[in-house]
């Protein structure tokens, strides 16, 4: 099992607030981002979650932070939450922009690990810890170039 699951009980609704929501991608209305979902409660859990598909929000169900949004909210904040006051919640909405991509990118590489050739399997399990670590800031911060050299880096180590 991946060690990237998102687990939204331990989370502040990170992924419900930062991004912006068009209707034109699956969500019944559009929303800026770092505004909260309309659906949100203040207990920071979707007051429509059993049923968003059907009230047109049927991008929520293909949504995954990996792990993310609990880590930032737990580990980087011990337990805070954006609600909380209006600087965490812009350290919070960096955080999130910041490590959501990183860990989208080594939740992917994990999955690749069986995969890809035995003298890759390493350099693999290092980058997913440097991903989710922060411990190297070498690493690209356009989450695009990211997940580019994710890619690269899958398809050259794979077994052919």
């Amino acid at each position: 099992m991946s060690r990237f699951r998102a687990d939204c009980s331990r989370c502040c609704g990170l992924c419900c607030v930062v991004p912006d929501q068009l209707a034109v991608q699956g969500f019944g209305a559009d929303k800026p981002a770092e505004r909260p979902c309309t659906h949100l409660n203040n207990f920071h859990r979707c007051c429509i979650h059993a049923t968003r598909a059907l009230q047109g929000y049927s991008a929520c169900a293909g949504f995954d932070c990996y792990g993310a949004g609990q880590w930032i909210t737990q580990h980087l904040f011990q337990g805070a939450a954006w609600s909380d006051s209006s600087d965490i919640a812009q350290q919070m909405f960096a955080a999130y922009r910041y490590w959501a991509p990183r860990f989208q990118n080594a939740a992917l590489l994990e999955a690749a690990l069986p995969h890809v050739r035995d003298d890759a399997r390493c350099a693999i399990a290092a980058l997913i810890g440097d991903l989710t670590s922060g411990e190297h800031q070498d690493l690209p911060t356009d989450a695009v170039r990211l997940r580019r050299e994710t890619l690269a880096l899958i398809r050259a180590a794979l077994r052919i």
